[in-house]
């Protein structure tokens, strides 16, 4: 099976997030799914030289969309950054 990763960045005061999330594809297997941050989780994406894409926040929710086809399967995974007021240096000492 086949796992595409799309980030969305949900604004402050937004209801919806921003269409601007990076996708990644890959394939991962059971032990993988540790590597996907889990909703409470704090997320930080810095694609900037790529696209342009910064952020962070929490992670807000995870939507899994399968899909079956004659060739492969595919599994679409939505993951909502929310960004929040927390205190990030009290997160980790860098």
């Amino acid at each position: 099976m086949k796992y595409y990763i799309d980030f969305q960045h949900l604004r402050k005061g937004q209801s919806r997030p921003e269409d601007e999330g990076e996708v990644v594809g890959g394939e991962i297997d059971e032990n993988g799914f540790g590597l996907l941050p889990s909703v409470g989780d704090y997320f930080q994406i810095d694609a900037s030289p790529i696209k342009g894409h910064k952020f962070r926040g929490k992670v807000r929710s995870r939507l899994f969309t399968y899909f079956r086809s004659a060739d492969s399967d595919s599994c679409f995974i939505n993951v909502v950054i929310e960004e929040t007021d927390d205190d990030w240096d009290k997160l980790a000492k860098e």
